[in-house]
């Protein structure tokens, strides 16, 4: 009984903590981390597609719909192969966030068709923003980066 009185106090109460077979430490790190957020960046393909335009978009997966809905390809581009990949970032209220960045272009097999491509993607911006954004969904996706991919896969 003395032994383990002075073993005890010879260690401190921070060693005999350390001790415990029920704590290993990561509970603590666990605490400490911050709790899951949405990722860094969402990313999507728009497709030439009919569709109606929301009168609410409350998933990213509307907003998605909502330019697909927007987009008209140039006429006689089908199945060009053109595509163009934009990094955009949205305002909590639909509005576009700075400028647009285009990070990829493929031309396809009619590059005299890039011009009126290009401007297909920027006039679909036009058209459709502010996106009308549930108060939730402005909130959640206010400054975060989505990658949009044009793909023109219409046949001719």
């Amino acid at each position: 009984m003395l032994a383990a009185f002075f073993l005890a106090s010879c260690l401190g109460p921070a060693a005999a903590q350390d001790l415990s077979p029920l704590d290993d430490g990561r509970d603590r790190l666990r605490e400490l981390d911050p709790a899951p957020s949405l990722p860094e960046g969402v990313t999507g393909i728009i497709r030439p597609g009919e569709g109606e335009r929301a009168l609410q978009i409350d998933t990213l997966t509307g907003i998605f719909h909502a330019l697909q809905a927007c987009w008209k390809p140039p006429a006689g581009s089908g199945l060009s192969g053109q595509e163009i990949t934009l990094r955009i970032a949205f305002k909590r209220n639909g509005e576009v966030l700075g400028q647009p960045r285009i990070t990829y272009y493929r031309a396809g097999n009619q590059p005299d068709q890039r011009e009126p491509f290009t401007r297909s993607v920027r006039e679909a911006f036009t058209r459709c923003t502010p996106l009308p954004f549930s108060d939730k969904l402005g909130a959640a996706v206010a400054g975060r980066i989505f990658t949009f991919r044009f793909s023109d896969t219409r046949p001719m």
